[in-house]
């Protein structure tokens, strides 16, 4: 059986998802803190719709019924220092 690579960025398998799945994970956000998927660089755009896809396969419901992560834009580094001082102004 071929790997099939379904999040690129956290390298999560078809199959990584089936077990998911078959654990009881069978939404996305679950499923994507279990396995990773959808959390890499990229957020999810390149991959959430082909696991979204299959979860929807493997629990037998329509795509539209899985809901989308909502989008958590990365945050950016602050200096401990900033936040150390008594006068931010």
């Amino acid at each position: 059986m071929a790997k099939t690579i379904l999040c690129l960025c956290r390298d999560v398998t078809a199959e990584d998802v089936r077990r998911a799945v078959a654990q009881g994970y069978g939404d996305l956000e679950t499923l994507k803190r279990f396995t990773g998927a959808c959390t890499g660089p990229c957020q999810g755009k390149t991959c959430v719709d082909a696991v979204r896809r299959l979860v929807a396969e493997l629990t037998g419901r329509d795509v539209e019924e899985i809901a989308v992560p909502p989008a958590r834009p990365p945050t950016t580094p602050v200096r401990l220092g900033t936040l150390a001082a008594k006068d931010a102004s």
